[in-house]
């Protein structure tokens, strides 16, 4: 019998010998395909047991994480389990439901792989949880692909993924995009493969409906909780470790661990990659598809390369942050500065993605390693989280306001103050407008 299964666009036949019924879980029931197609990878299945040799030795243990009232806890207990003795890679499950250790053999560099499901019966549930994301995992990288945590939308025509540890909100965003009418690709698991030029996602079957879904990748973000929505574009080796930590990996595999790091680089130096903050609510959506913008990108580009390029640049200031010393409407001019050059006290763009944000720096943290930064406006009622002197754009040297050139003054009033009088003009503003 022969089931073919297509998924991230990797054709799998499943191939069993006479009395042996392949069945697969009813998640996988829109990913079946015809067998017409030549297979990337054929797994003949079988219900009989084998061993793992002498030869072999284990590399990696997974344990079994329980999810109780409490939050998630280490059973104690191993999940499934990697031997190898070089040559051939030999994966084992341990399923409770019913008790069995089904395994999966690799030789290396082939793609014709055994599995031997240790299942009673004709019936053969060849892809188990969690024998099925490994399958894919290994399918993947061998294929020059990468799989990873995250969650894929498509917004606007563009698609963005977002990617992080647990807990980190990447169900909760799919969730913000699918209320408002956007394609929701997957929310937990995706493959990205290079297809052509574009790198592409692709969703994974997971659940009972999973489908076949795919898009190519315009923005990727690494996420986490926060007390505003705010995206800072990271890039280099920050950018690719960032997509290195949140995707599935065989660290004990040096061949697979380069082709990873590889595929980083590449991914990263074409797909623009973001570190987001964010509000649990549809307020993320609106404040994405504004700074992804045609219009927005652009001028982020154009600025970026003229700090590259160590040429000063003109900005208008929009926010009342940074009350009163800059207002808005303000023309700042902001000039490349080297990390070590800035001081507590000193007014500095950070980069955001859409443009920048005009802070002043209230601490500095420095070591044989790097140096760390935290900056805070004037009239904000909170510090800004610490961040690195990537996140700094340039120093602020001066202002040009109604036809004079202005120097940046020190901050004379307690931030209560600055905060309270830049909201009563604020105001004032609003209400003068609304009689107007």
């Amino acid at each position: 019998m022969t089931v073919d299964l297509i998924i991230a666009g990797y054709r799998m036949r499943l191939h069993s010998g006479e009395g042996v019924t392949i069945m697969p879980d009813e998640r996988f029931a829109s990913f079946i395909a015809s067998s017409d197609g030549e297979p990337d990878l054929i797994i003949t299945v079988s219900n009989g047991k084998a061993s793992i040799p002498d030869s072999a030795a284990r590399v990696f243990d997974a344990p079994l994480i329980e999810e109780r009232p409490s939050g998630l806890k280490d059973s104690g207990e191993t999940f499934w389990e990697v031997a190898s003795d070089g040559e051939t890679t030999y994966i084992t499950a341990m399923l409770k439901d019913p008790v069995r250790k089904p395994l999966l053999v690799i030789p290396r560099k082939s793609m014709s792989w055994k599995l031997y499901t240790q299942m009673s019966g004709e019936a053969a549930d060849p892809l188990p949880y969690p024998l099925d994301g490994l399958v894919l995992y290994f399918l993947t990288s061998m294929k020059g692909g990468l799989m990873l945590h995250g969650s894929g939308v498509i917004c606007g025509g563009r698609g963005w993924i977002f990617t992080g540890k647990s807990g980190s909100g990447k169900t909760t965003m799919a969730m913000i995009f699918d209320r408002n009418g956007d394609r929701v690709i997957h929310d937990d698991r995706l493959i990205i493969r290079k297809e052509g030029d574009r790198w592409m996602m692709h969703s994974t079957p997971v659940y009972r409906n999973d489908e076949p879904r795919s898009a190519p990748v315009d923005h990727l973000w690494v996420i986490s909780h926060g007390r505003s929505n705010i995206s800072r574009p990271l890039a280099g080796a920050e950018a690719a470790g960032m997509i290195i930590s949140n995707s599935v990996q065989q660290n004990w595999d040096r061949d697979a661990a380069g082709r990873l790091i590889t595929l980083a680089e590449d991914l990263t130096s074409s797909v623009r990659v973001s570190r987001l903050a964010f509000l649990p609510d549809s307020s993320i959506r609106d404040y994405l598809s504004a700074r992804e913008s045609e219009s927005y990108v652009t001028a982020s580009q154009a600025a970026a390369s003229l700090l590259a390029e160590e040429k000063r640049l003109l900005i208008t200031a929009g926010g009342q942050s940074m009350w009163p010393v800059i207002r808005p409407g303000d023309r700042i001019i902001l000039s490349p500065c080297n990390s070590m050059d800035y001081s507590i006290g000193d007014v500095v763009a950070i980069r955001r993605d859409g443009g920048f944000v005009v802070h002043r720096i209230t601490e500095i943290k420095r070591d044989s390693a790097f140096i760390l930064f935290r900056t805070r406006g004037d009239a904000s009622m909170v510090s800004d989280p610490w961040i690195t002197e990537m996140d700094l754009a340039g120093l602020v040297t001066s202002i040009r306001r109604g036809g004079k050139q202005l120097k940046i003054s020190p901050r004379r009033v307690p931030y209560f103050i600055g905060w309270l009088l830049a909201s009563v003009t604020f105001l004032s503003k609003w209400m003068v407008r609304g009689k107007s």
